[in-house]
């Protein structure tokens, strides 16, 4: 009996250990499903390139601990995720290709399908597309520069933008920068009496690019066409700007009016002195011919001149492309800031009230600081002057009227200089004014004066005409040649 039952306890242990050996030697490996079985497009429904997939493994003795990924079934690679965004590259050659994905599970026992699972994704390559700016077109008439922008998108993934091609209007088209896309064009030869080649300039640089556009016209008509290419060669519609007048240089001396009101004067003075010139007005229309992007446009325009003469006041324009409002002194500081440093001499003529926040030009122009007396007290009467040390800078005065709040400021001695000085009073003549008296401060280069600054309308200084026309003749024609 004993031995009987030994037999059989040794049978089952046997038993059970065969049982446990043939599990071992039977393991099942996983089962690997894409959560499609077969994508079928053809013709103008395929994909483009960026897809998304997923897929899933089952394991009939264990758990699935992951995956690998395949193009070919040679390279493998391994994720724990079950989906993914891809994004395909299609060559140039053709718009159209088929591509292969393979994916296998791995089971907790390092076992992998032996049968991965297979997916054929039918692809079509999209043409890119590209447009200029709705916000920063260009004006129907603008001065020796034309400011635009451009946007380009690709439904395969922006990065597929390979090539962007430039032209004037639709001539020899110019590969410009891929990345660089707010552009200024100026002419090579800005007296050109007829077309001339365009030089192109990227963002706030102040060297153009390599490439030039051919057939720009001056004194006319003229369009910019753009176009775009992708890796796969499939190239987008053409877009192109609103015809635009491009105005060329006549003379060396520029005018920019910022005051209505004070056209006519100044004109007169500038021809009293024989002083031809270029003019530009930032004043009309409410400011519609001023630059969108300032330190571009007015920073490549100031480029050509020599001399510059500016005359504004206090008042606030609105910048349609910024949303910005501001005085034009406050969006044409960096400008002015730039032109100086590269030897252009610059003549401003502007007022202020006692509230105007002068910090966005303070320092770039010969102005530290306004008086911090309130100078809507200070009267310029009749018989009043302006006054300076220096020779043939004239004495200059109203005429018939007072003028009330005459703005008054402080310099920074180290570089500036005192220019011209005001009798002024308080309310009454016999009430002189006690604080600082400076309306006009300058700044020297060599010895020669290159940045004159007035903080008062010299147009109302006529009290004396022609001394009003030698202190222009002395700046404009004497100390900045």
């Amino acid at each position: 009996m004993h031995k009987l039952f030994l037999l059989l306890f040794l049978t089952s242990i046997l038993a059970i250990s065969c049982n446990k050996e043939g599990d071992l030697t039977i393991n099942q490996p996983p089962k690997t499903f894409f959560s499609l079985d077969e994508i079928n497009l053809s013709g103008e429904n395929r994909l483009n390139s960026i897809v998304s997939l997923s897929w899933y493994g089952t394991d009939p003795d264990g758990y699935v601990v992951g995956y690998e990924l395949s193009y070919d079934k040679q390279n493998w690679f391994f994720t724990t995720s079950q989906d993914s965004i891809f994004r395909f590259s299609i060559l140039g050659g053709s718009d159209t290709v088929d591509i292969e994905l393979f994916v296998r599970a791995i089971d907790n026992n390092q076992l992998v399908d032996p049968n991965p699972a297979r997916l054929v994704i039918p692809l079509r390559n999209t043409p890119p597309v590209i447009s200029f700016s709705d916000k920063l077109t260009i004006p129907h008439e603008v001065n020796l520069v034309a400011t635009t922008e451009w946007s380009a998108t690709d439904l395969d993934g922006d990065e597929t933008i390979t090539q962007v091609y430039l032209s004037l209007d639709n001539k020899r088209w110019v590969q410009i920068s891929r990345t660089n896309r707010t552009i200024s064009i100026v002419p090579s030869d800005p007296k050109a009496s007829d077309s001339t080649n365009a030089l192109i300039y990227y963002g706030t640089s102040s060297q153009p690019a390599a490439n030039q556009l051919e057939g720009l016209i001056l004194n006319d008509s003229n369009r910019l066409f753009i176009k775009t290419i992708d890796q796969a060669g499939a190239e987008s519609k053409i877009d192109s700007t609103t015809s635009f007048y491009l105005k060329g240089k006549t003379h060396d001396v520029l005018v920019i009016g910022g005051l209505a009101a004070a056209d006519q004067s100044y004109q007169q003075i500038l021809s009293a002195i024989n002083l031809n010139h270029d003019f530009l007005n930032f004043a009309a229309n409410n400011g519609e011919k001023q630059p969108k992007i300032w330190n571009i446009t007015l920073k490549l325009q100031l480029s050509f001149y020599n001399k510059l003469f500016l005359y504004s006041d206090e008042s606030l324009f609105d910048n349609s492309f910024s949303g910005v409002k501001g005085m034009i002194l406050e969006f044409a500081a960096a400008s002015l800031q730039d032109y100086a440093n590269k030897g252009g001499k610059y003549f401003i003529s502007t007022s202020f009230t006692h509230a105007t926040n002068i910090e966005g030009f303070a320092g770039v122009l010969p102005i530290a600081s306004l008086s911090t007396k309130n100078y809507g007290t200070a009267r310029f009467f009749r018989d009043s002057v302006a006054f300076s040390n220096l020779p043939n800078f004239p004495d200059i005065n109203p005429s018939g009227f007072v003028l009330i709040g005459v703005p008054v400021f402080n310099i920074d001695s180290a570089d500036t200089e005192v220019l011209y000085e005001a009798n002024l009073s308080e309310r009454r003549p016999t009430e002189p004014w006690t604080d600082t008296k400076i309306v006009a401060s300058g700044r020297r280069v060599n010895g020669q004066l290159n940045q004159v600054f007035f903080s008062v309308q010299l147009w109302e200084l006529n009290g004396n005409q022609q001394n009003l026309e030698d202190l222009f003749d002395q700046i404009l024609n004497v100390e900045f040649n």
